[in-house]
């Protein structure tokens, strides 16, 4: 589709190995755009439904009988109810869960007409609504995952400092260079972040943080793992709306990650004043987030 200036930024978190911490890239991506004022659209397209699941949506993963993300995509007859899937009860972003009616290996998106094109057929649904769509993206080479980045062209890659890690980002660069070429796409990589946990850095680890740091310089983050981070996600908020994870001195290194994002995307300037909000900083939000909680508290 035509993008106008009320179409959402579209940003897919993806890596096609598993355990890299997509799914928490998604989750707090979106957690610190949404605490800077803008309004956020989740999509787990994630078969697995990982991201539904730790917002606690888990019912709607397993009822079959409810309409799916797949099956809107299958049907173009069916578009205009992409939003009937949208979950609005989260008090940070709102959230398009997965269904298991798209688990497995093979699905009918796979063999569909430009299977790994329609989303972006969808934003115009958005107009208005959302400023930044994040995507988090399934394991794979999928139309899931294609998807999320025909749409948007913007990619965020999630890492850990494994041996195979170089690989795999190589023939991610290699699959969406074959994608960019056939759909004359201009893929943006925004950013990468590497998540350590320093407690039991090896020299392979670290020569895994080196390749890192040498290979994507300034859109590189490198961040430590923290409990409170962990905690945060098992209360279903994202960092950015859990005190102890916001106290945390390790949320002004991840924090580069979000302004990354912000740096180098353009959303729509419908409610908000973009350049404020850009520019707002974390003493910032936890500011609002205190306020915020005073308010509740003399409610």
């Amino acid at each position: 589709m035509t993008a106008t200036d009320e179409t959402p930024e579209v940003i897919a978190v993806t890596l096609q190995k598993g355990g890299t911490g997509k799914t928490f890239t998604a989750m707090n991506i979106a957690g610190g755009l949404a605490a800077r004022g803008f309004e956020v659209l989740l999509v787990d397209f994630d078969p697995q439904g990982t991201l539904t699941a730790n917002l606690g949506k888990r019912e709607q993963y397993f009822d079959l009988d409810t309409l799916s993300l797949d099956e809107v995509l299958l049907d173009p007859s069916e578009w205009d109810r992409v939003t009937e899937l949208i979950e609005t009860d989260h008090e940070e972003f709102d959230l398009v869960p997965a269904n298991q009616s798209y688990n497995g290996n093979k699905t009918p998106l796979d063999a569909a007409d430009a299977g790994g094109n329609r989303f972006g057929r969808l934003l115009e649904h958005f107009e208005g609504e959302y400023h930044y769509v994040v995507c988090d993206c399934p394991p794979d080479f999928s139309p899931y995952a294609k998807n999320a980045v025909t749409a948007g062209e913007n990619i965020v890659i999630p890492m850990i400092p494994e041996t195979e890690m170089p690989h795999s980002v190589d023939l991610l660069f290699d699959q969406y260079d074959v994608l960019e070429m056939m759909h004359e796409l201009d893929i943006s990589y925004l950013a990468s972040v590497m998540t350590v946990d320093s407690t039991k850095m090896t020299s392979e680890h670290q020569r895994i943080v080196s390749w890192f740091e040498d290979t994507f310089g300034e859109k590189g983050v490198v961040t430590d793992h923290r409990a409170a981070f962990a905690r945060a996600k098992k209360n279903q908020r994202s960092i950015y709306a859990y005190e102890e994870s916001l106290a945390n001195a390790e949320l002004d290194t991840y924090d580069r990650l979000v302004r990354l994002v912000m740096e180098q995307t353009e959303p729509p300037t419908f409610g908000i004043d973009v350049e404020a909000a850009t520019q707002l900083s974390l003493d910032g939000i936890r500011r609002r987030r205190e306020q915020t909680r005073e308010k509740e508290v003399n409610a």
